[in-house]
Order: structure tokens, then C-alpha cells, then sequence
């Protein structure tokens, strides 16, 4: 330790008298407490460039990460073209811009990409094919892929989902390949050991004619994978480890609601709670034509928290997701506007997360971020601090006849230096 703080004073001394001599190339030289200054301003793709200079730049960028810690998940976007040829985005909540990723590597079945929930390490792209589930090793898709067999039962639309180091497969099944004795709402879980697939309990039957990831919102934590029926909120929740179901209740906190999405919420102390968000119709006076809600669920009773209040999604970002038809100017045209159109779409973590339009996400996405907890306490009142808006990434824009998939994760630095192209951002 102290020969490493008298080689960091040798160095600082000797820049010291290079810029008594008059160095030219002294005056830009930056150390110490001033680089990591400079490095807490800089732009996560530029940090990713900035590590890489010298051991001393990367001890300043620890340091500054550890100083400021950027907390706030990025949006991800996953774009498939026609022809299966994908592209990606990145959206970084710290600089708020989008970074091109260069295009990922090709999986063995591009028609059948799709998303794999993870709370935790942060939301994956994956494969799913009658041969196996190929997922990608990074939160940018560009990565190899770590391979396993695929589920016993044939599945063309199922909730995927990584919790403590186990991967379940929930519902979804093709009901033209069924075997005796098999459920379209079957649920497999893979404990990630090598070991292969094993069958549990069906989704509940309160939610099991629903059973498919385009009628189920997914939200998942290091110890449970959570359902909520997009239409009617039915809602349960599965623990892998016990490979057990928890209660089956229809969250109600506002019955003009439409439309339901969840996602991981804070951690208080043992237990975890989510953040439901709800879409519903506003009223003919109101100038626009949605309104976003969101609140507080207790994990493992699944009903609201008591001291936490509802939190609205400002109404310029609602009606920037939902905008009101140009041609839509009398009331026969305003009460066209029907509850398909008001999906939405939810990722995030304990953190944060975003909000989107499911059936067109080309409209952007509102960023929300979380109040901190203290000290193992969240404050009571509403869980949300702010709300942000998020442009529409321009891979999407690029591909107005593609698919695209919205993830959120943390990206780290490592991630970037990995896959992030070398231009900064747009």
C-alpha cells in the first residue's frame, strides 16, 4: 500500500515540475481528484473508451462510479427485421441517448426471438426452438449464447423468465402437439445445474385460459416470477426454489382499468413489492386519451400497500404514448377509441424502469424512477419520484415493418467495452 501511494506522489511530483519546465503536453494531463471530476461527467459509452487509457484512468472511473453510482436501468431495444436480420439499441437514463449496438450474431432460429425476464441481472434475448433455448450471454444481445435443451413440452408463446439462477418456462404451449396428460398452462423449471427440465404445478386457473406471454404481463425477482393477466389483472406469483404457486387475486385498485402491467418494485427489508400500473380511458373533456396510474403491491399477499399512495403518469407523456387521433373530433369518433388500443408495455427493476406502448412501441417510452428506501424503511407515500420521457430508438424507426422487443437491465462497463460501438451517441 504505501509503496503504491509513493509511486501515485512520484508521478504527481514529476508532473508538478513538467509544468514548472513548460511541457506543452503537461497543462492536459488529468489526475487525481480532477480526473475524477472530469470522469463523473462523462457519458457511459465514453467511461467504457476512458477505462481502457491507463490503470489510472480506470481507477478513476471505479472511483467515480463508486462515488455516483448510476442506479437507473437502461431501455434496450431489440429490433428484427424482415428477413430475420436484427438490430439494437441502447438507451442510457445518465446521458439520455440512444448508442447503436453493433448487429448481434445470428441465433440458429431468428423467427422465434423473444424475451427472457430477469429482475436481477437484467432482461435477455433469446432463441426458443424445438431443439433448444440458446439465451444471450450479455444484456445487449451481442454476446455468444448460453445453450440448453429445450422444454419437454412444445411452447410458440411462453412466459420465460431467469430467477435465482433457475429458468422457468410458463404456459404458452402449442395445443395441436399436446400429449395425454399435458397442459397448455404447463410450467418447467431448469435449474441452470445441467440438469434438464422438470415439470411443476400448471399456471392457476384463474389465469390459466390466459396462459401465453401476450395475454400475461411477466415481472421477475431473484425469488419469484410474477403473472398478471393484461386484460381482467388477475394476478399470482411462482417461487422456482419451492416450485410453488402463491395466491390467485384479481388486483382491483381501479376498476375503469383496461390494461395491466407490472414490474419488480423495491426491496423492504425481507419482503418485495411491485409496482402495478394500469391504463384506462380518460374522460371525453379530458385533453388526452389515456391515464396511466401506478401502485405499490405487497409480493406475497399481493394487495396494495396500504400507506402508499397511487402515483399518475403525468397526462402530456400519457398522451404522448396514446395521442389523440387528428381525425377523432366529434364524440361517435372519440368513443371509436376502444381498450385494444390502450396496451401497454412494462420493464424495469428495483430501481426504475419504463412504460410503452405495447401495439405501437415506436412511440417512445416514459422512463419512472423509484424513491430510495432509508435504512431498510421505504417512505411512505407514492413510490414513484419522477417521470421522464424517452425518444423512440432510431433502429426502431429505421424498421417501421419489423418486431420490435423492449428489455431493460443495468449495463456495466464491461457490457459496453464489449459491445457498444465506438461512436458515441446519436
Amino acid at each position: 500500500m504505501a509503496a503504491g501511494v509513493r509511486a501515485h506522489d512520484l508521478k504527481h511530483r514529476r508532473h508538478q515540475d513538467n509544468r514548472r519546465d513548460g511541457d506543452p503536453d503537461a497543462a492536459a494531463y488529468l489526475y487525481g481528484d480532477v480526473l475524477e471530476s472530469v470522469v463523473e461527467r462523462v457519458p457511459a459509452p465514453d467511461l467504457a473508451a476512458a477505462a481502457r487509457v491507463s490503470r489510472e484512468w480506470l481507477r478513476a472511473v471505479r472511483a467515480a462510479l463508486r462515488r455516483r453510482p448510476r442506479r437507473l436501468p437502461w431501455l434496450v431495444a431489440h429490433v428484427q427485421a424482415r428477413g430475420g436480420r436484427r438490430r439494437a439499441a441502447a438507451y442510457d437514463p445518465c446521458a439520455g441517448a440512444w448508442l447503436d449496438v453493433p448487429s448481434p450474431p445470428r441465433h440458429a432460429t431468428p423467427s422465434h426471438v423473444r424475451l427472457l425476464r430477469d429482475g436481477v441481472r437484467g432482461d435477455r434475448v433469446c432463441a426458443l426452438s424445438l431443439s433448444g433455448l440458446a439465451v444471450a450471454g450479455d444484456p445487449l444481445g451481442a454476446a455468444g449464447c448460453v445453450s440448453m435443451a429445450a422444454p419437454r413440452v412444445w411452447r410458440v408463446d411462453p412466459v420465460l423468465a431467469a430467477v435465482g439462477g433457475r429458468v422457468v418456462a410458463l404456459g404458452g404451449a402449442c395445443r395441436l402437439a399436446l400429449a395425454d396428460g399435458e397442459d397448455a398452462a404447463a410450467v418447467e423449471v431448469h435449474d441452470g445445474l445441467g440438469g434438464g427440465w422438470a415439470a411443476c404445478d400448471p399456471i392457476p386457473d384463474a389465469l390459466s385460459d390466459s396462459a401465453s406471454a401476450t395475454w400475461l404481463a411477466a415481472a421477475a425477482t431473484d425469488r419469484r416470477v410474477y403473472l398478471v393477466e393484461r386484460a381482467t389483472g388477475w394476478a399470482s406469483w411462482f417461487d422456482p426454489a419451492e416450485r410453488r404457486w402463491g395466491p390467485a387475486r384479481r388486483l382491483g385498485p381501479d376498476p375503469a382499468v383496461t390494461a395491466w402491467g407490472v414490474a419488480p418494485g423495491r426491496a423492504v427489508g425481507a419482503g418485495e413489492r411491485l409496482v402495478l400500473f394500469g391504463a384506462k380511458r380518460a374522460d371525453k373533456e379530458a385533453e388526452c386519451t389515456a391515464v396511466i396510474q401506478a401502485w405499490e403491491v405487497d409480493g406475497d399477499t399481493l394487495e396494495p400497500i396500504p400507506s402508499a399512495s397511487s402515483d399518475a403518469m403525468p397526462l402530456e407523456l400519457s398522451e404522448r404514448l396514446f395521442p389523440r387521433d387528428d381525425d377523432a373530433d366529434d364524440e361517435d369518433d372519440i368513443d371509436d377509441i376502444d381498450g385494444e388500443r390502450l396496451s401497454i408495455g412494462v420493464c424495469g427493476n428495483a430501481a426504475g424502469g419504463y412504460v410503452y406502448n405495447a401495439a405501437e412501441p415506436s412511440r417512445g417510452a416514459v422512463m419512472y424512477e423509484l424513491r430510495e428506501e432509508e435504512e431498510g424503511k421505504a417512505k411512505k407515500g407514492s413510490a414513484v419520484a419522477r417521470w421522464e420521457w424517452v425518444p423512440c430508438a432510431p433502429a426502431v424507426q429505421a424498421e417501421p415493418l419489423g418486431r420490435a422487443i423492449l428489455a431493460c437491465s443495468p449495463v456495466g462497463l464491461d457490457d459496453l467495452a464489449a459491445a457498444v460501438a465506438s461512436r458515441g451517441p446519436h
